[in-house]
Parts: C-alpha cells; sequence; structure tokens
C-alpha cells in the first residue's frame, strides 16, 4: 500500500510538474494562424514499383511481434525539423497541427505561427515522421503506427536555426504534451539555450531523442554533438543493413544507442512517392518510435525508466557496448517484453525482491525452486528391499517348469537315449535279506513269529 501511494504521489508531481512546464513555458513572438511561405524549392518523391515490400525495417526490427503489444496510441512524437506534410496517404490522421518558427532580426530571434501541416520543402521532417507513425501496410511503415506526430517546423532549416529559436521549439512541444521529441539534428556547439531547454523537457518527464551526427568522427572518441551529448538524451548512432557500424557515424562515449540508417526508403513532401534517405537522423526517428511504443504499453514508466528499458534491451553489437553504437541496435520487441532490472529502491539488481515487483511495467522473475529428493531415505531402502523379493519372486516363478523338468528326469541332465526325456527311476531295492525293511516280500505274521503257545 505505502509503494502505490508513493507510485500515486510520483505520477501525480510528475503531471504537476508538466502542467507548470506548459503554463510557465511562454513562447516569445506568437503570432496569429497564417499559410507558410511557399517553398523555394520542394523536395518530392517517386512512386516504388509495382508490388514494391515489404518494407525491410518491419522484419530487422521485429516489429509484427512488437506490434501484438503495442502500436503507440496515446502518445505524442514531437519532430522538430523542417516541417511535415500530412497531406501523404502514408501518414493520413496520424499528424496533428503544429507549429513554425521564421528567424527574423529582432531580440526575440524568431516568429511562431500555428499552421496546419501541409509543407515540408527539403522532406527530411516528413521523412523522420513516416519513420515514426507511418500507417501499416507491405511497402511502408513506421515503428509507431498508432502514434500521433507534433510538427514543429523551422522555416529557415533546422541545422540554421538560432540556439534561442531551437530552445523555443523544444519548449513548444512540451507544451503541446509531447512524451517523445525527436530532434534528428546535432550541433558541435554547446549552447545554453538549448542545453536549458533539454532539460526543461528532461523535467517534465518528455524523453528526448536526438541523432550522434554524421560527421564520421568514430576515430577521434568522445568528440560531442549536441543536443545529442546532454545528460539524459538518448544518442543514436547508425549501423548499415549489416548491423555494423557505418562510417559517416559519430562516436563516443555518449552514444546510447543505434539504428538502421543505410538507404532507407521513406515518405517523401508533395504528393504520394517515396524518396530514399540515409543517416543517423533517420536512426534516431526508429529511436523515437521505439520509445512510443514503450510509453503506450507502459504510461506509467518515467522517462528515464522508458530509456533505460530501451538501452537494456538493445542488442549489443561486436560483443557489447562501444563508443560507435552504445549499447547496441534498439529492439522494439525486447524493449516491451524487457524482464531486467534497474536501480530502482528495493531491488537486488536481479529483477529479485519487493523493489523488483513494484517497478512499472517490470515482470519479477520468479525465484527457481529448491530440488527435493522424490523418496526420504528409509522409504527409498524399504524400495530397494521390495524390488529384491519382486525379483526373487518372479525368478521362482521363471524358474519352476525347469525344476518339474529335471524331477521327471530324476535330476539327470540330457534327455534319454531315444531322444525323449527318460522316465523317472525306479526306487532301489534293499538287498535280499533286508527286503521286508521296505514293505516287499514280507514274510507272514505266522511265518515271521514263532507260536510260543504251541508246545513241544
Amino acid at each position: 500500500m505505502t509503494r502505490r501511494r508513493g507510485r500515486a504521489r510520483a505520477a501525480t508531481a510528475a503531471a504537476a510538474t508538466a502542467a507548470l512546464c506548459a503554463a510557465t513555458l511562454a513562447v516569445p513572438g506568437l503570432a496569429p494562424r497564417a499559410a507558410a511561405e511557399p517553398c523555394r524549392t520542394q523536395a518530392t518523391g517517386e512512386e516504388l514499383p509495382e508490388g514494391a515490400g515489404p518494407y525491410p525495417l518491419v522484419d530487422r526490427l521485429g516489429l509484427w511481434q512488437a506490434w501484438d503489444l503495442a502500436i503507440g496510441e496515446g502518445v505524442t512524437v514531437a519532430v522538430i525539423d523542417s516541417g511535415v506534410d500530412a497531406s501523404h496517404p502514408d501518414l493520413a490522421g496520424q499528424v496533428s497541427d503544429g507549429s513554425e518558427y521564421n528567424g527574423v532580426a529582432s531580440a526575440d530571434e524568431f516568429e511562431r505561427t500555428e499552421v496546419a501541416p501541409v509543407q515540408d520543402c527539403a522532406g527530411h521532417g516528413t521523412a523522420v515522421a513516416g519513420l515514426v507513425a507511418a500507417h501499416r501496410s507491405d511497402h511502408m511503415s513506421g515503428v509507431a503506427p498508432g502514434a500521433t506526430v507534433y510538427p514543429v517546423r523551422m522555416d529557415d532549416g533546422v541545422d540554421r536555426a538560432t540556439p534561442g529559436t531551437l530552445a523555443a521549439a523544444i519548449d513548444d512541444a512540451v507544451a503541446a504534451g509531447a512524451g517523445v521529441i525527436n530532434l534528428s539534428l546535432a550541433r558541435p556547439v554547446d549552447d545554453a539555450p538549448v542545453r536549458d531547454a533539454v532539460a526543461r523537457a528532461i523535467a517534465a518527464d518528455v524523453v528526448v531523442v536526438a541523432a550522434a551526427g554524421n560527421e564520421g568522427n568514430q576515430n577521434v572518441s568522445g568528440g560531442l554533438m549536441y543536443p545529442a551529448a546532454y545528460d539524459g538524451v538518448l544518442a543514436v548512432a547508425s549501423v548499415g543493413d549489416d548491423g555494423q557500424p557505418m562510417d559517416s557515424s559519430n562516436a563516443g562515449p555518449w552514444v546510447d544507442l543505434a539504428a538502421y540508417g543505410e538507404a532507407l526508403t521513406v515518405v517523401a513532401p508533395g504528393g504520394s512517392g517515396y524518396r530514399t534517405e540515409a543517416g543517423t537522423s533517420m536512426a534516431a526517428a526508429q529511436v523515437s518510435g521505439a520509445a512510443a511504443l514503450v510509453r503506450s504499453r507502459f504510461p506509467e514508466l518515467t522517462a528515464a525508466e522508458v530509456a533505460a528499458r530501451l538501452t537494456d534491451s538493445a542488442t549489443p553489437v561486436s560483443g557489447g557496448r562501444n563508443d560507435r553504437t552504445g549499447a547496441g541496435i534498439v529492439d522494439p520487441f525486447g524493449a516491451l517484453t524487457h524482464l531486467g532490472g534497474g536501480d530502482g529502491a528495493g531491488s537486488g539488481g536481479d529483477g529479485s525482491g519487493d523493489g523488483a515487483a513494484a517497478r512499472p511495467g517490470h515482470v519479477p522473475v520468479q525465484a527457481i525452486p529448491r530440488e527435493e529428493p522424490l523418496l526420504s531415505a528409509t522409504a527409498a531402502t524399504a524400495l530397494a528391499w521390495s524390488g529384491v523379493l519382486l525379483l526373487a519372486v518372479v525368478l521362482g516363478l521363471l524358474a519352476a517348469p525347469a525344476v518339474r523338468r529335471a524331477a521327471r528326469r530324476g535330476w539327470h541332465a540330457g534327455p534319454g537315449a531315444d531322444g525323449d526325456e527318460r522316465p523317472p527311476a525306479a526306487p532301489p531295492t534293499a538287498p535280499a535279506g533286508l527286503s521286508w525293511l521296505d514293505g516287499t516280500n514280507r514274510p507272514a505274521p505266522d511265518a515271521a513269529r514263532p507260536n510260543r503257545n504251541r508246545t513241544r
């Protein structure tokens, strides 16, 4: 009861924190709802060949098994990027109205407008949104097809956004109630506004996922990229189709996970087509989708517990944790069924104890029962003697016919002269003088005894 009350208080506190953040994260520069400026150049895609499919990520990530447990319903994933074209058939109904940030020459650095998610000039954000939440189909599917995408469009491009603009976009996503924020961007500079905005998001119990970047600094272990390297952020590297680290993927001890990032077919804006994208941006989108699955199945888990499930259940690359792939390749089904521990209160670290049973989403592993002998020593001895006696009876029954035959032969070995068994031999006769001893030739009473009454 005490633990339940403690969890209830923790959930209430988390909700209060989120509400406070939503109330206090005032986004400056709010402008009335308006149509977005038309694109100077529009990224488009092409129709897939007839019969294309199945989508390779479905099998690589074990999504059919994961979807039996969760599809991401009830979870909002914020995509802070170049925008999302929600008119694509694979994203229809999956994307909510979002925000757009335009850089301006003022102290505020930007102007925010609320726009319908219909525009993505570069196509990067639409690709990320598709990997997160596109409908299930033979040719394409997002990792969490039941999740909702909240787009935050950076009009000048996410890579050119000022620190203040990016920080405001992160605050915007938190205020919109996002449970997961996807940041498919990497910056070599630790900007204080961005750092503080990420810290606010984590304090509001949001899972923050960021790309490790594609500068190929794997030979410079420890080179930091932000926001991936901030504490509490899931930093995602990329692996190829063979499951090995991509040369372009950045490395460092701050890398937490990896996902697939080689030549992926993704949703394209401006119609119903598709294009090819690669890199850690696409890998981060897969991890964001996996986080949405876990949050949907275990809504009582904190953001830190969701992150721990994702890393603890990952498939290691090259034998264990390393700077290039972190804990390994994300495994959505493994994260949904993970039985591992954590350092929860009262936990023994092995899934045993009251603390393990009390952790949300944790299925305690029962202790293996001690093997007891089936019989006590006395019972085993009695059973052994019973077996000996039973064996003696069986042998006696089997030997009875042989004994009878031996008796008929007069206890002589072998058959008779004519091949038949010899008849029983006649009993030996007594000597003539003693023949009366065996009852034969016994003298008559008168002859045997003298008549003592006869007179001479």
